[in-house]
């Protein structure tokens, strides 16, 4: 019998980045990212409780603040994307984010200012603003980095439709 898949697996996942100005923007494939979490969305609640209710308040959801997250390296500062990340989150950029499932193996591809998607990968897509964080250095381990993000959109999920 043979072994059946049951979802997707993390290793073979990818990371793109879209950074610049929209004039000369650049699309950065991020190199051993070792963790991203992208954080969930809580919407806000707006009371609509009548006057004459006497047991319990009511509301209804308003706007959704996106959440935060983070991505994680083990710092190596000859991998010119960890640099590149850095500086980003130094400079507090405002940045899109692609993350490739690993249920393919096709790259974004950027035009002008405008990421296209092949359609024979699942794709997770948001917008963010990155934060700089400090080293993590711990005995007998690598130094790490983990650049925290808050998104200024939602995570939008593109499913794999072709091989």
């Amino acid at each position: 019998m043979a072994k059946k898949e049951k979802g997707i697996l993390t290793q073979g996942t990818g990371v793109w980045i879209k950074h610049g100005d929209d004039a000369t923007p650049t699309l950065t494939k991020m190199v051993c990212i070792t963790a991203i979490v992208i954080g969930d969305d809580t919407p806000t609640d707006i009371t609509d409780t009548c006057l004459e209710e006497e047991d319990s308040a009511t509301s209804t959801y308003g706007l959704n603040t996106p959440g935060e997250g983070s991505i994680s390296i083990n710092t190596d500062p000859k991998n010119a994307t960890h640099i590149t990340l850095l500086q980003l989150a130094d400079d507090r950029e405002l940045v899109e984010v692609f993350v490739g499932l690993s249920d393919g193996k096709m790259a974004p591809e950027l035009a002008s200012d405008t990421v296209t998607l092949p359609e024979g990968r699942s794709w997770v897509s948001f917008t963010t603003r990155l934060r700089n964080s400090a080293p993590v250095i711990d005995p007998d381990s690598l130094v790490k980095h983990t650049i925290s993000m808050k998104r200024q959109s939602r995570a939008i999920a593109a499913w794999k439709t072709t091989d």
